[in-house]
């Protein structure tokens, strides 16, 4: 299936998940856990992207993230690459731990529910999934920021975030403040249907359905911001929504991105377009290229194979797959390359 390019911007907020490998589990044990947020910290502090409430599952995981610096995509890269490593390592293990790529809707922040609904979306997912029935109280919640909110500031991890949630709470970050917090959210739950549970209506559908289909989640003035953006800033377009744009704009669209992966990549792997041809088709640096224009296009792998002569499409993505081995198995030098690529096409 293809796929487009990430929306990112200053000070954008997302709500990402991502699910195992054919749903499979993403943690064997609390040491797995724990391993799984201490590289979402060591994330947070080497992008300074702000982790304002995350819901680790056994098969999946959900965050509320904010990136000052519109850095995602090079954050969760360096996350789930990192994780996924550290976790086959651990548990002798191989191959991809994540079913494909992460999913990431922009949320709009300010003013409005959007944020507190969220927030409370993804605090309620132990309920919803049943790991918490009536009575146990929000203790129960161990895997969730819910531990860090009902924390006093001086025992929270450091790179957690909780003032935009407790303030969109209307609540203070006191005791009293603390406990208010849990007492809403569980306010929020009708215990006969507890899978309901966050599944507010927004636009005639739940909100879970609009997270796990749609692009956006915020109100009409948010929505056409977006879509100004999803032209053109210079030469950096970013990603339109497949549902509402023909395919003619969607296809120039991911041309010009791959465009500049190419033009990009090949000046910073000191390799002249016109030598393309000389080179063997499993080339290294053709590989790499390979891999990105597939992470972050939707372009064919005919195309690929053509703009790079790599021979055919599943050469192509035979390459493009060694090379996203190589990273989560963490080849330094691969990364390193894939790293200075990523700043200038970003």
């Amino acid at each position: 299936m293809g796929r487009g390019p990430r929306i990112e911007f200053p000070g954008a907020i997302y709500h990402v998940l991502a699910r195992g490998n054919r749903r499979e589990a993403i943690v064997l044990g609390d040491d797995d856990r724990w391993m799984f947020l201490r590289t979402l910290g060591e994330m947070a502090k080497r992008t300074g992207i702000r982790i304002h409430a995350y819901a680790l599952m056994d098969n999946h995981y959900h965050l509320v993230l904010e990136t000052p610096k519109a850095n995602l995509v090079a954050g969760m890269q360096w996350f789930q690459t990192t994780y996924t490593r550290r976790f086959n390592v651990k548990n002798a293990k191989w191959g991809h731990l994540f079913g494909g790529r992460y999913k990431s809707i922009v949320v709009q922040g300010g003013r409005g529910n959007y944020f507190k609904q969220l927030l409370d979306y993804v605090h309620l997912n132990p309920v919803r999934a049943g790991m918490i029935q009536k009575g146990d109280g929000f203790d129960g919640a161990e895997w969730t920021s819910l531990r860090e909110y009902r924390k006093p500031p001086s025992k929270r991890f450091e790179w957690m975030e909780t003032a935009k949630g407790f303030e969109c709470s209307e609540l203070k970050d006191t005791a009293a403040g603390r406990r208010k917090f849990i007492e809403r959210l569980e306010r929020l739950v009708d215990w006969s249907e507890a899978n309901q549970a966050g599944r507010v209506l927004w636009e005639g559908q739940s909100l879970q359905s609009t997270l796990r289909r749609g692009w956006y989640f915020g109100g009409q003035a948010f929505r056409e911001k977006l879509l100004k953006m999803a032209g053109m800033d210079g030469e950096k377009p970013v990603k339109k929504d497949r549902k509402r744009y023909t395919s003619a704009e969607l296809k120039d669209l991911d041309l010009k991105v791959a465009g500049r992966i190419v033009k990009e990549g090949l000046r910073i792997l000191k390799v002249d377009r016109e030598a393309l041809p000389e080179l063997p088709k499993n080339d290294p640096r053709k590989a790499l290229l390979a891999h990105l224009l597939m992470e972050r296009t939707s372009v064919r792998l005919k195309w690929i194979a053509e703009e790079l002569t790599m021979g055919t499409a599943p050469y192509v993505s035979r390459m493009a797959r060694e090379v996203r081995e190589k990273l989560e198995k963490g080849d330094k030098k691969t990364a390193k390359l894939k790293d200075e690529i990523a700043r200038v096409i970003t």
